[in-house]
Order: structure tokens, then C-alpha cells, then sequence
């Protein structure tokens, strides 16, 4: 899940980035001469890293001109926010590190040299500094990607695209997982349910409340499940563990693991037309089935008539994909039917319930509170207005006499 940008880090200095440049142009005599540096994306659009956009400006002993490009810097947050030691629990920083330095180089080989697939995959990685926990990006924009409003979501063309992306990407690293044993087995157990750590635990509760208490907005929606809510406050952390257990028959591969609309851009043709889509923001990339990564897509960034009319289809689509890239790829275990991994898919739905409930609320924010996951752990005033303004927004009151008998229809507001 995407905190609002902090001020521009200390260290982000002239010198600093003076020399992660010579070596990503590979030359010595690269000399910046302007830095100018800005938040890289707007209130409530990400919650876990500080983005910063750095325009710079440099010359080189081997050209008369001076050259302007951007790029972006991604940083942890200070070590005195409160969200530092939440996500650091998790392992995200450094393993969104190993994901650029390790993982995300191969498996774009894999697809353009075994697949034929040309178009970008990832942002390109200028620099990785395990000692700042910083990463530097190539900046799309340049090439014209663009992140679609996350109030607007994604309708079914876009939703097409980023499926096949998605499992392009998910034949590739099972296919990696196959040729390089072991590669994913450190550090790649920690989505937001685990069995390691409950950081986002107190965060989840929060909210839970706070949707309760909204549900006195709505004496209908209040009798039909305020009970419900109310224990699943005490249990979301169970259900959720218990959703990501994998079973032996599942197929499992690298997940995203935070598949919302800023975790995606698009690019688009002279007609207006998306022809192609790359993931960014790997910090929960998790080991796990796809299914969570079909529930949290659908939960959190498809428009609400594909949401809830046309998932199956939607499953389906996303499936004859999977089977036809791991195929094509040589992958050599079991590749599972339609039937068993629409199953799968049921399996995994308190992943739907969790990202409804309590993400997809917080990402449509527009309030004017510190959007923060310091004002979903705090107790303050502050923390207070901002949870029951969450919910008590009227697009949120709206969408819950759909979002709620959805997922109670399907028994996963009840004892699981």
C-alpha cells in the first residue's frame, strides 16, 4: 500500500549524485552543475517511501553542451517516523534493492530474449544505495508513461493490458524460480500478512473501528453488519495469515504484492490508446499465489462495473495468459486447469475483504487530514479525524451498500 512525501533527503546532495552519475554514464568527467529537487507524487498517493523527482543539469569533458534529464529517487522514511520501524519489520527496503539489483534485471531478459517481447518492462535503475536505503530511477514520464487517477481506475482495455503484464510477469519468475533454486527464498515471506511479523496489525484495527463507527451513518447497513465488522476487527490478522498459507497442489510464483493504479503506468499510442504498461514500487513482492495479486488489483483499481460483474471473466483472461507464457518459457512443473486455479482464486478471497475494507478507502482519500500510516497507528486527535473522515467521505458511503453484501455474500465477513 502506497505516506505522503517527506521533505527532500539530507544526504541527496550535489556530490553524492555527482558520483552515482559518472557511473551509471561510466565517465569520470561528469560534473553537475544544478540540482533541483521536488516531491514526485501528490498527497495520499504513497505510503510507504518518500519519491522525489530530481531534474539535474551536467556537462562532461567529451560534449560542448550541457545536458538536462530526471530521474527518480526513492528513500525510506527518517528513522523518527513512526512508519520507519512498521516497515521496516516487513523487510521492504531492502528487498525492493535486491528486486532492482537482482531479480527485475533477469526476468526482463527472460521476456525479451524467450518471449520476443521488446517493450519496457521496469524502469530502468540508475543507482542502489544499500547505506542511504535509496534507489534511483530512470523517469518515465519522459517516455510518456503516465499513472491513471486513482479515483477514475482502470477500465476493461487498461485492465486487459495490465493483466497480460502481470502474467508475463509472474511466467517469468516462476521460470527464474526454476533455473535459480532458491532465489526467492529469503526475504520474499513478508507480504502484509505473515507469519514473521504484525506490523500493520494496530493500522488494520484502526480502521476497522472507524468503519464501524461509520456504519451508524446507516441504520440499514449498521443492523445488517456492524456486528460483523466488529469481530472481524479481532480477527483480520488470523484470516489474513490464513489466506496466504500456501497449499501443495497451488501454483506459486513472485507476486507484486501492491497492485493498485500508482503501481502501474501506461503508455499510449497518437490515438490515445494504451499499448503498453510497466510495474514500479516492488517493496511487497511476495512469494505467493497470483491469486493476491488478482484480488488486490480487482479490490483496489478496476472501475466498479468490471469489479462487479466481470471478475470471473477477468480471472479467465488472466489465465490463458499465465498458461499460454509459462508454456512458451519451458516451465516445467504443473501448470494448473482453469478449474483449479478459479478455485485457487476463491481460496484467496479474504484478500478481496482487506483491501475493500481498509486500503481501497485510504487510497480514494481526497480529505483534508495527513494522509499518513503515522495518522493509522495514532491515537491523537489528529489520527482520530483522519480514520472517521476516511470513511464517513459520501463516495466511500456509497460504494459500501455494494462493497459489503458482496464480500458477505460470499461468507467472508462471517467465522472463517
Amino acid at each position: 500500500m502506497a505516506v505522503e512525501a517527506s521533505s527532500e533527503p539530507v544526504w541527496l546532495t550535489k556530490n553524492w549524485l555527482e558520483q552515482k552519475l559518472r557511473l551509471y554514464f561510466k565517465n569520470e568527467s561528469l560534473e553537475l552543475d544544478k540540482l533541483e529537487i521536488r516531491p514526485a507524487v501528490p498527497k495520499g498517493e504513497n505510503y510507504a517511501s518518500v519519491m522525489n523527482r530530481i531534474k539535474v543539469e551536467f556537462s562532461t569533458k567529451d560534449s560542448a553542451k550541457k545536458n538536462t534529464i530526471t530521474f527518480l529517487a526513492k528513500s525510506t522514511f527518517s528513522d523518527k517516523d513512526p512508519a520507519s520501524d512498521l516497515l521496516s519489520d516487513y523487510g521492504i527496503y531492502t528487498r525492493e534493492m535486491d528486486m532492482y539489483e537482482k531479480i527485475l534485471p533477469y526476468l526482463a531478459e527472460l521476456v525479451q530474449k524467450e518471449l520476443g517481447d521488446s517493450k519496457k518492462l521496469f524502469a530502468g535503475t540508475v543507482s542502489v544505495d544499500r547505506e542511504k536505503n535509496c534507489i534511483i530511477f530512470e523517469d518515465l514520464s519522459l517516455e510518456q508513461y503516465k499513472v491513471v487517477s486513482r479515483l477514475d481506475k482502470l477500465d476493461l482495455k487498461h485492465t486487459h493490458l495490465l493483466l497480460d503484464r502481470l502474467a508475463t510477469f509472474h511466467a517469468a519468475a516462476a521460470v527464474l524460480a526454476e533455473r535459480r533454486p532458491g532465489i526467492f527464498e529469503r526475504n520474499y515471506d513478508r507480504g502484509f500478512f505473515n507469519k514473521h511479523t504484525r506490523g500493520y496489525e494496530t493500522t488494520m484495527k484502526n480502521l476497522l473501528q472507524a468503519l464501524s463507527r461509520s456504519l451508524e451513518l446507516n441504520p440499514d447497513l449498521k443492523q445488517r453488519y456492524q456486528a460483523k465488522i466488529n469481530h472481524l476487527i479481532d480477527h483480520v490478522m488470523d484470516y489474513g495469515e490464513k489466506s496466504t498459507s500456501v497449499n501443495p497442489n497451488d501454483f506459486v510464483t513472485l507476486c507484486h504484492g501492491d497492485l493498485w493504479t500508482t503501481n502501474v503506468m501506461f503508455q499510449y499510442d497518437e490515438q490515445g490508446h494504451p499499448n503498453n504498461v510497466i510495474l514500479i514500487d516492488f517493496q511487497f513482492s511476495v512469494w505467493n499465489s497470483p491469486a493476491i495479486d488478482l484480488h488486490y488489483l480487482f479490490s483496489t483499481a478496476i472501475q466498479e462495473n468490471l469489479r462487479w460483474n466481470r471478475q470471473p471473466e477477468l480471472v479467465q483472461f488472466y489465465y490463458y495468459k499465465l498458461k499460454d507464457y509459462l508454456t512458451m518459457l519451458n516451465y516445467s512443473a504443473h501448470i494448473p486447469s482453469l478449474f483449479d486455479f478459479q478455485k485457487q482464486f476463491q481460496n484467496r478471497a479474504f484478500y478481496a475483504v482487506f483491501s475493500s475494507l481498509i486500503f481501497e478507502p485510504c487510497m480514494l482519500y481526497t480529505g483534508k487530514e495527513k494522509a499518513s500510516i503515522e495518522q493509522g497507528l495514532s491515537d491523537s486527535e489528529s489520527g482520530l479525524r483522519f480514520r472517521n473522515s476516511v470513511y464517513e467521505a459520501q463516495h466511500i458511503q456509497d460504494k459500501l451498500p455494494l462493497v459489503l453484501p458482496f464480500l458477505d455474500q460470499l461468507g467472508l465477513l462471517d467465522e472463517m
